[in-house]
């Protein structure tokens, strides 16, 4: 019983939520409020803590509505991948909201991460009230690399109104949670994706192989979509459609 009981305390320390960097974030608000071109910053709340997001209404009148979630580290402007996307979904028929997700300090992996997912899974159902709120839909929820696992893991343990998913650049991570997922998932990733992604291209399919939604797709393009914002958007708008 004794053993028993070390080990529990064990376990429960391994899954121990962490606090995010706050003060990454308020120095990443900082720096995108003072250079936002397109759209409103929103203050948010989740585990009694305001969250910067980023709210830019849609050419047409529309209620629906992109989530849109960024990787590791960064911010919901980010000018690789995110801020194309959340700009750019709003001339194809969607509002978008991208959402700043927790923060580690510069030197935390990518697994360290998980520590946050409670706070990320937070954030993403925060968001989706905000929007419930405003007489808005959470139509599609956009997600890239490590914000990718944030998503399916919240898609895979909540109730959520999401119709459609979008993971660009899907690390292996993601075969956790795609079992779970039964909307339709767009994985889309490039031929020079980095190496969590190449390698897990036919795990992610053969984990969500119960779902007949699930599409994946490969284009030219890195990890970053690095001068490729066009195949980026022209892939994710017919997929839209």
């Amino acid at each position: 019983m004794k053993l028993l009981a070390v080990l529990l305390l064990m376990i429960g320390a391994a899954n121990a939520q962490i606090t995010p960097d706050y003060a990454k974030e308020t120095r990443w608000a900082e720096q995108v409020e003072d250079g936002l071109m397109d759209g409103d910053v929103v203050w948010l709340k989740a585990n009694n803590h305001e969250f910067m997001s980023i709210y830019t209404p849609s050419e047409t009148d529309t209620q629906k509505t992109a989530i849109i979630v960024h990787g590791l580290g960064v911010h919901p402007d980010w000018q690789q991948v995110i801020q194309p996307l959340r700009v750019a979904l709003t001339t194809q028929g969607f509002n978008t909201l991208s959402i700043q997700m927790p923060v580690l300090d510069n030197e935390a992996h990518s697994g360290a991460y998980r520590s946050v997912f409670i706070q990320a899974d937070q954030r993403i159902q925060a968001a989706v009230e905000y929007l419930q709120k405003n007489d808005l839909v959470a139509d599609v929820l956009v997600a890239h690399s490590l914000g990718s696992v944030m998503s399916t893991h919240y898609l895979a343990n909540y109730p959520h109104p999401f119709k459609r998913f979008v993971g660009v650049g899907m690390p292996s991570d993601n075969v956790d949670y795609l079992p779970k997922l039964s909307i339709p998932v767009l994985d889309l990733y490039g031929d020079q994706d980095i190496e969590s992604v190449l390698t897990s291209v036919k795990s992610r399919a053969q984990a969500a192989k119960g779902n007949n939604d699930y599409t994946q797709i490969m284009v030219a393009a890195d990890h970053f979509f690095n001068d490729k914002d066009d195949v980026l958007i022209n892939s994710v708008g017919a997929w839209l459609k």
